[in-house]
């Protein structure tokens, strides 16, 4: 009676410690942690890491990398936009200038960076790096990215009009014809573009060329009315000064 009586006690506890201890072996499906809600997201990274301390950090690094993510329907206006090969470099790029378009400059910048080191010739990073140093009001900075975006793609109509605006800006107006007309050249759709060409020639004292370059402008931008008065203030000085050579 002794010996059944140890064997029951010996049942009793094996049978107890099994239902204390904890399901370790059954392997559970795992939730995306995109997916968790931010309660439940809070909860499994005390669970992971066991620091309060860190806790906000992880969480703040986990909604950092879910707004880079670009959507897949993203990435072919990646690719389109930006004419990459790579895919990647195309989505950051696409990271880059809406960053930029929503005044994000630090984190387009950080794109931008990014994009150089995927490569360091790519033309369309050193391009909106000199759109950032042109907003910051770093005009030295920004001459540098736009030249640099040129040496790599001669053909980055935006680089040339970068240029030619900041040399405007400080009044080497002969220079900034030069890229402007550069830039109008390849891409002839924008109002703005051939503006800042028109008023060039017009401080250039090239009245004839202005009033086109403004009238083109003036097409393109029916409503502007700037630049239609901007024309007409061409042509005039224009007429004027073949007045002023007859009479010579």
């Amino acid at each position: 009676m002794l010996e059944i009586g140890i064997i029951i006690c010996i049942a009793v506890a094996l049978l107890l410690s099994l239902k204390n201890f904890p399901k370790t072996s059954v392997v559970e499906e795992v939730t995306p942690m995109e997916n968790f809600e931010p309660e439940k997201k809070t909860s499994l990274l005390l669970r992971l890491f066991g620091k309060k301390s860190k806790e906000n950090d992880i969480i703040s690094e986990i909604d950092k990398n879910k707004k880079n993510i670009i959507p897949p329907s993203e990435i072919n206006k990646a690719l389109t936009n930006f004419n990459e090969e790579d895919p990647e470099l195309a989505k950051l790029l696409y990271a880059a200038d809406s960053a930029f378009m929503h005044d994000n400059l630090r984190e387009a910048e950080d794109f931008a960076i990014d994009a150089l080191s995927k490569d360091k010739k790519c033309g369309n990073a050193y391009l909106i790096m000199g759109k950032i140093a042109r907003t910051r009001g770093t005009f030295d900075e920004a001459r540098e990215a736009f030249a640099a975006a040129l040496k790599c793609d001669s053909y980055l109509a935006e680089a040339c009009f970068g240029l030619g605006q900041i040399e405007a800006k400080e009044e080497n107006y002969s220079v900034a014809v030069d890229h402007l007309q550069k830039a109008v050249n390849i891409e002839r759709s924008h109002a703005d573009w051939y503006a800042e060409l028109g008023k060039a020639y017009m401080q250039s004292r090239q009245f004839s060329r202005a009033e086109k370059a403004l009238k083109k402008a003036a097409s393109l931008d029916f409503d502007n009315k700037e630049y239609k008065i901007l024309a007409t203030e061409a042509e005039e000085k224009m007429r004027n000064m073949s007045r002023a050579y007859r009479i010579r």
